[in-house]
């Protein structure tokens, strides 16, 4: 979405925004009359590789509302984005480097794998097809590339809103952060590679400096700039095996 929008469609959009509260105030009609709208305004017609997802409340339980994404951020309906710091075997972090192409955020340092859940996910599935997509390590095979075999969740969901109106994509995006972390084995840091282009590399670093990084706006994505301290604060407090 890179139109320059009217006035009068901006305003609508506010107004969407705040009617709807980010789903807790709408209905499928609603939902649906709205999306078909807004699919000739944009010129987005449907089409099957379309991405959905699940509408949430603000504990990222799914309200029975499905949308497609850029309809749910163009409106700010709220939807669940898992981020994954994972560490390496000898504790650095890795950190991806955004894809030069993208979108939104091209080369900047982001979370180890981050990305929006689909409809019909939950948050176990859902970040391991995200891992797998965006560093190609298969779910199936999590016990081989993950110590312990498995993610910990850190901390509890939470909303993060921000809007992005400078850089014309006119972004009301209201999301539901689930952050997770995991230690790679030394097999799972042999076999990451980058299958869908989303990612450029992987930096692999202490996470004292990634805490500098983000202290000085240093190249980072926002879903690194604004979970990182939870994570960095989770971490501290763990144990001597980390």
């Amino acid at each position: 979405m890179t139109l320059s929008f009217p006035t009068t469609w901006l305003h609508e959009l506010d107004a969407l925004d705040a009617a709807w509260a980010g789903g807790d105030g709408i209905s499928p009609a609603q939902i649906a009359e709205a999306l078909a709208e807004w699919r000739v305004r944009l010129h987005k017609p449907a089409h099957p590789a379309e991405e959905w997802f699940d509408i949430v409340d603000g504990g990222g339980e799914p309200l029975g509302l499905t949308a497609p994404r850029w309809f749910a951020h163009l409106t700010g309906l709220r939807h669940r984005v898992a981020h994954v710091y994972l560490t390496t075997p000898q504790g650095l972090l890795a950190l991806q480097m955004r894809a030069h192409d993208k979108a939104e955020w091209p080369a900047r340092f982001d979370t180890t794998v981050g990305g929006h859940l689909k409809a019909g996910q939950d948050w176990a599935a859902g970040v391991l097809a995200e891992i797998e997509e965006e560093i190609g390590l298969p779910a199936p095979a999590s016990a081989r590339w993950l110590v312990d075999g498995g993610l910990q969740r850190v901390g509890a969901p939470y909303e993060r809103y921000g809007v992005d109106e400078d850089r014309v994509l006119h972004l009301r995006n209201r999301q539901i952060n689930q952050l997770f972390s995991g230690r790679l084995s030394e097999w799972g840091l042999a076999h990451v590679h980058f299958a869908d282009r989303e990612v450029a590399g992987l930096y692999l670093c202490p996470p004292a400096e990634v805490q500098r990084m983000v202290e000085a706006s240093f190249l980072t994505a926002p879903g690194l700039r604004h979970s990182f301290a939870r994570w960095w604060a989770w971490y501290e407090g763990g144990d001597d095996s980390r």
